[in-house]
């Protein structure tokens, strides 16, 4: 069960986005950064810790990734009230509304790719994805 898991997410990724462009408007942003915008935007002003873990990275590495998008206008960054020691990430409203513009499109870009399937298929794709997500938050 452990190769299935470690080979059938990436491969799914790879299967559904490989082909994907994500709209950057002005910038250019790096599939890192994207990523890391849609983890903080989902988020609800997550800490660096709770990105790095989510990313697979570690905080040295992460730090120049969030660099970048703050010196890009993107992202910003503030102390947590409860504990200084914690930094907490929010989009700025031209962060948000680019993360918002790309999540509409790879919602498009999905159902694209998932209009080709026989209606049973996406059924059980659609009732497996909610599990699988229910799953990770229990874990």
């Amino acid at each position: 069960m452990v190769a299935r898991v470690l080979t059938s997410f990436p491969l799914f990724m790879h299967k559904v986005f490989h082909d994907f462009k994500p709209d950057t408007g002005n910038y250019e942003l790096n599939r890192t950064q994207i990523k890391v915008l849609m983890i903080i935007h989902t988020g609800n002003q997550p800490h660096m810790t709770h990105v790095c873990h989510r990313m697979n990275m570690e905080k040295g590495s992460l730090t120049p990734v969030i660099d970048s998008l703050i010196e890009m206008g993107l992202v910003k960054r503030t102390r947590n009230r409860d504990d200084r020691r914690k930094v907490n990430l929010s989009l700025t409203g031209t962060g948000n509304s680019l993360v918002i513009r790309n999540l509409k499109k790879a919602r498009e870009h999905l159902l694209a790719k998932l209009e080709h399937l026989p209606e049973k298929m996406v059924a059980r794709f659609k009732r497996a994805v909610l599990d699988i997500h229910e799953i990770a938050q229990k874990l």
